[in-house]
């Protein structure tokens, strides 16, 4: 069982697509309002400090919109 932590302008999508993909049974936004760079940083450091599998962010958009989730208790890709 792993987790991922990742970003999104709809973390709540986000968290019911990796709960379907890969069978994780929980999921939480853990910082919402951020920017772009905030979010990647908050992500890399959530990532590393949880032993998560995380990814680059998608495609840039400005302004505070940015959130950072965790799934876990999946499998991981």
């Amino acid at each position: 069982m792993g987790c991922r932590v990742g970003m999104s302008t709809d973390p709540e999508e986000r968290i019911r697509y990796w709960k379907r993909v890969e069978g994780h049974t929980s999921g939480r936004v853990i910082s919402k309002g951020l920017t772009y760079r905030e979010a990647q940083t908050k992500e890399e450091e959530a990532a590393r400090s949880g032993g998560c599998v995380h990814a680059a962010g998608g495609e840039h958009k400005a302004g505070r919109v940015w959130s950072v989730y965790k799934v876990s208790g999946g499998r991981t890709s």
